[in-house]
């Protein structure tokens, strides 16, 4: 990538590991934000942690901004604040692989030893965790969690603003819908709906629309 700079929104346990990333890719954390105002933290690894408004991100640095924080509920409520914002970079740790066919839009962080293969597209602002697989022509919509050890089988697509939970399965072919959660070591072996929640092995729906 270059030599960039970046600035992190959010200071929690995902931002550690993003910046972690970050700095072993050579990418430069000018420092983070996160809104709230008893964080015992005013610094991470030597980068400042300006207490403030996500959306004041703008009053901070002119450089890059980063989504840092791992809940999808509230990183789809940070994409739409932040709508206006130049998200024009994303994090890769070089200990990942991303097969040269496949496809990782702005705004997407995957993690160390992660795996994308084939085909595959990540779309904007999804995270593809610690170890996580996502094989060959698979789609990972906007803002998509594909937790630690999950793994996506060849062909899978899913919805936007979903989450995969740490060492999920999900089987090839499958198609999870919008706003899902699948539960951590859930197989999914059929398509699941926009809204639901499954967990289990198979994967069972427990929540619905």
């Amino acid at each position: 990538m270059g030599e960039s700079y970046m600035i992190l929104i959010g200071g929690g346990g995902h931002a550690k590991v993003m910046l972690d990333a970050a700095l072993c890719a050579g990418i430069e954390i000018q420092g983070f934000v996160d809104d709230d105002p008893d964080a015992p933290l005013t610094r991470l690894r030597g980068c400042p942690v300006y207490v403030g408004a996500f959306d004041d991100v703008t009053n901070y640095t002119q450089c890059c901004p980063m989504l840092a924080v791992g809940g999808v509920s509230l990183r789809a409520k940070l994409i739409e604040q932040l709508g206006d914002v130049d998200f024009a970079q994303s994090i890769v740790h070089p200990s990942a692989m991303i097969a040269s066919s496949a496809t990782v839009a702005l705004g997407v962080f995957v993690g160390p030893g992660a795996v994308v293969n084939a085909e595959a597209k990540i779309c904007s602002h999804a995270i593809v965790n610690t170890g996580a697989i996502v094989e060959h022509d698979c789609r990972v919509g906007i803002n998509v969690h594909v937790g630690p050890r999950a793994v996506l089988g060849g062909g899978v697509h899913v919805g936007d603003h979903s989450l995969i939970g740490i060492g999920a399965v999900v089987l090839p072919g499958v198609k999870i819908g919008s706003g899902v959660v699948v539960g951590a070591g859930a197989v999914v072996v059929k398509d699941v709906g926009d809204g639901e929640v499954v967990v289990g092995v198979p994967a069972r729906v427990v929540v619905g629309v």
